[in-house]
């Protein structure tokens, strides 16, 4: 298979994942978007791995041949088009190793979980492990590189892990996982640690205001790390802080149902705080 023909084999299973982020990765250049569509496939590879049937042992066993493929190289069994495609964009890219390795960590914490109340020092790290590191690919794949991509990815990424937490957490019960960390729990007088029990518990909305402050705070220090003249190139990642934050704001307005729907924005909400987070680009 040639690389054009992985590349167009990649994002047909992207297209196919009906990802929301589909046509905002489709308008890419070229050469970002074949990167930006095997970063995606890859990332939904693993979160696939880490969340679907089998046992425990052999969904650590996928994640670690992933793992010793950024050291070996080759092929992935059953993964062949996904395995060439994401090398050719790391040599093109000359993209970091760390951050995909700290993602494949994050799905191995839910594997060997299920994650229940953790420390805030736990939740961060595994924020910064499935979505800062995404992050911080993403920003290299555009040009942004160094301390200060990497402390906005960090920011950036905690903001969006923690408005999914707050998001999905009924989805998150129905199978074992309460990302609520337990200071926010205690303190809120939340007396169950049951991942079904608390979602009827009278003070969770107490523990919901702790994340949403670090939240709020995560995605003010996001934007004051933006760049004042920041390349064009970059407003992708603008566009998904602003969108990301309206549907922070959307969360945080509404009043929690254990049976609810799950919260999103409308295709009206989205084109609108799309076209705002575009035109407020700095």
């Amino acid at each position: 298979m040639t690389r054009e023909q992985t590349h167009a084999a990649i994002a047909n299973q992207v297209r196919s994942a009906k990802s929301s982020f589909y046509w905002a990765m489709r308008f890419q250049n070229q050469p970002e978007r074949e990167a930006l569509f095997a970063l995606y496939t890859f990332a939904h590879t693993v979160d696939d791995i880490a969340d679907g049937p089998g046992p425990v042992t052999d969904k650590l066993t996928a994640l670690e041949t992933w793992r010793s493929w950024f050291s070996d190289g080759g092929t992935v069994q059953g993964y062949e088009c996904l395995s060439s495609g994401l090398a050719d964009v790391i040599e093109r890219f000359d993209l970091p190793e760390d951050p995909f390795l700290a993602l494949i960590a994050g799905m191995e914490a839910d594997v060997n979980g299920p994650i229940v109340a953790p420390s805030w020092t736990a939740l961060e790290k595994y924020c910064g492990q499935v979505a800062g590191a995404v992050g911080e690919l993403c920003l290299a794949i555009w040009g942004w590189r160094g301390d200060d991509a990497k402390a906005f990815a960090t920011a950036t990424g905690d903001a969006l892990q923690l408005t999914n937490i707050l998001r999905d957490v009924s989805e998150d019960a129905q199978i074992g996982r309460l990302y609520i960390p337990e200071d926010a729990l205690k303190i809120a007088g939340v007396g169950t640690r049951d991942p079904i029990a608390v979602l009827t518990d009278p003070n969770l909305s107490r523990a919901f205001a702790a994340v949403i402050d670090r939240a709020e705070t995560r995605f003010t220090e996001a934007r004051a790390l933006w760049p004042q003249q920041a390349e064009k190139t970059l407003r992708p990642a603008w566009i998904m802080l602003r969108s990301y934050e309206a549907l922070f704001h959307k969360i945080n307005a509404a009043e929690f149902s254990p049976n609810g729907n799950r919260i999103r924005l409308s295709k009206i909400e989205k084109l609108f705080h799309f076209s705002a987070a575009y035109l407020s680009c700095p």
